[in-house]
């Protein structure tokens, strides 16, 4: 059956998830494009597929499928172009205090206002293997249409954790005696040469101001890029990366002992 009428109740349903407080409400979140629905792991819980009319021969081993006309589904779709499918899927809870026992990288966001910048550095956090991210109150959210997206499908790949109050999640590392870095463009020393703990955390503040006096009297030792150009400063997710990549290499260094001949792939 296609759903053709403004007036049907599944499709007014469908379209109160557009708005973020009764996602919140309701633990869910909306993934829209095909790639993006595929990336979504078999552990995770999809609630509900609605797809275009168009779309409705592409769609396999996916239960609880609804079908809308190209109208309606135009008015339920967030991107210009519309790919044709959009999957409702539950938030996942994690346990924070198993979480940190782990050795690894650790990621502290906090007051990332944008939400391409909050996706690209989740993507990256789990390009370098960073074992979760943590997400302050007053960020970007994490499940906005443009986050989710940015991820490329890394929202999937790695625990990610909004509301966190910063102070809260500083001291809780610091019991698990991992040491906490700060980026800060005034002060601290350059990330190279620097050596890192087996279980390291990184804060990176706001894309305008960077890190608050307070959060910077938390971390155990500030550091920053070197940048012999006239640029002042990089932008947020550029510069998480960079960190992200000399941290995760130093960390793993055993585990990055790569043939003499090898070329990374740049795709």
């Amino acid at each position: 059956m296609i759903i053709e009428s403004i007036q049907n109740l599944i499709f007014k349903n469908a379209l109160s998830l557009k708005d973020k407080k009764f996602r919140d409400r309701n633990g869910i979140f909306f993934v829209e494009g095909k790639k993006q629905v595929e990336e979504i792991p078999k552990d995770w819980d999809i609630k509900q597929i609605f797809i275009s009319e168009k779309y409705k021969n592409n769609i396999h081993d996916f239960k609880n499928v609804t079908t809308f006309s190209e109208r309606l589904f135009n008015k339920l779709a967030r991107t210009q172009s519309p790919q044709g499918v959009v999957a409702v899927v539950n938030k996942k809870h994690y346990n924070i205090k198993e979480i940190v026992k782990n050795q690894g990288l650790f990621i502290i966001l906090e007051n990332i206002q944008d939400p391409g910048n909050l996706g690209t550095i989740i993507r990256s956090a789990d390009a370098f293997a960073s074992k979760a991210v943590f997400v302050s109150k007053g960020s970007a959210d994490i499940y906005s249409d443009k986050t989710v997206r940015s991820t490329m499908g890394s929202i999937f790949h790695l625990p990610v954790i909004d509301n966190i109050d910063i102070e809260d999640i500083l001291n809780l590392l610091k019991e698990e005696k991992i040491t906490v870095f700060g980026a800060s463009l005034n002060s601290g020393k350059y990330l190279n040469g620097l050596k890192f703990p087996a279980k390291s955390a990184f804060v990176i503040g706001n894309e305008a101001n960077g890190l608050k006096n307070k959060t910077e009297h938390l971390t155990d030792k500030l550091i920053k890029i070197y940048m012999p150009g006239n640029s002042e400063s990089l932008n947020a997710a550029v510069a998480a990366s960079i960190i992200m990549y000399e941290i995760s290499k130093k960390i793993n260094i055993a585990k990055c002992l790569l043939p003499v001949n090898y070329i990374p792939s740049l795709k």
